[in-house]
């Protein structure tokens, strides 16, 4: 539904600077299993999370069209992040980012059956031949991410 490409538009018109194949599908991550349930049955949250030359940043998609929005919901500076954990969560990660003034906990999908799950409907684009770039990029993102506090002090 959203080339990369776009994403990076998007970025460099908010004034930030993308890094390369660094861009995830991602959702809010439940706290219990009632939440796990009914966040399974809404697609509402769903968000690319960019990282970018100094900060991530999160793009909405509208929860209506699943259109990439212009807005940026969330900017964390690497700066103000002290720690990044992950989780593995039967077929999903949760990236758990804990920052100088709170946490902020989000879901992505792992790589193998991105294709026919929601972050494949997502990160697919067909221009040119079949590409699923959450696929593609969610090892090295999420490897970058955990390493982002030593990384980018």
């Amino acid at each position: 539904m959203a080339r990369e490409e776009k994403v990076w538009e998007y970025v460099i018109e908010a004034g930030y600077t993308p890094l390369e194949d660094r861009c995830i599908i991602v959702k809010g991550a439940a706290g219990n299993l009632s939440d796990k349930i009914v966040r399974f049955f809404s697609a509402c949250d769903v968000a690319v999370l960019q990282m970018c030359e100094n900060e991530l940043i999160l793009l909405p998609f509208d929860p209506y069209w699943a259109t990439l929005e212009k807005d940026i919901s969330l900017v964390v500076p690497y700066s103000e992040i002290e720690s990044v954990k992950l989780v593995n969560d039967l077929l999903n990660v949760i990236i758990d980012i804990e920052t100088n003034t709170g946490n902020v906990r989000l879901t992505t999908q792992q790589k193998e059956l991105s294709d026919i799950r929601l972050s494949g409907i997502y990160a697919s684009q067909y221009a040119g031949g079949y590409k699923n770039w959450h696929a593609e990029n969610v090892e090295a993102t999420l490897k970058d991410l955990s390493e982002s506090r030593g990384r980018f002090d």
